[in-house]
C-alpha cells in the first residue's frame, strides 16, 4: 500500500547590507506517494552573491541545516542544484519516503554580517 506525506514550504529571506533580495518556492504543501518524484522549487533575486541553503524540520523537531550551495549538496537522496542563471536551488528525490516528510525552507542570504530572518509566504 502507498503511503501519502506531506512536504511543506517556507522561504526564509536573510538580509545583510544594502543588496536587494527576494525568494519564492512552492508555498502550498505538497502530498507525494511513497516512491515518487519530489521536486521542491526555490527561486531568488539579489544583487549580490547569494548564499543558499536548505533547512528541513521533521516532525517534532527543531530545524536543521539540510543541502548548501556551496559545500553540502546531496543528503538523503535528496541532490540540489544552483543554477545562477535562472536564479533558482531547487532540490530533487527520485523516490520520496515517508521519513521525508516535514517543513522545508530555502534560505538565502549575502555575506555581509548582522543577517537577520522573517518568513516568506
Amino acid at each position: 500500500m502507498d503511503v501519502i506525506f506531506t512536504f511543506i514550504l517556507s522561504g526564509i529571506l536573510l538580509l545583510g547590507g544594502n543588496n536587494a533580495q527576494s525568494i519564492n518556492q512552492t508555498s502550498a504543501p505538497q502530498l507525494i506517494l511513497e516512491g515518487a518524484p519530489v521536486l521542491l522549487e526555490c527561486t531568488y533575486k539579489t544583487s549580490g552573491y547569494p548564499y543558499l541553503s536548505w533547512y528541513v524540520q521533521y516532525p517534532g523537531k527543531a530545524p536543521v541545516l539540510f543541502l548548501q550551495d556551496t559545500r553540502k549538496e546531496e543528503e538523503n537522496g535528496f541532490t540540489a542544484k544552483h543554477d545562477i542563471k535562472t536564479e533558482s536551488f531547487h532540490i530533487r528525490k527520485a523516490q520520496a519516503e515517508v521519513t521525508d516528510s516535514g517543513l522545508y525552507f530555502c534560505v538565502v542570504g549575502d555575506t555581509v554580517n548582522k543577517a537577520h530572518s522573517s518568513p516568506v509566504t
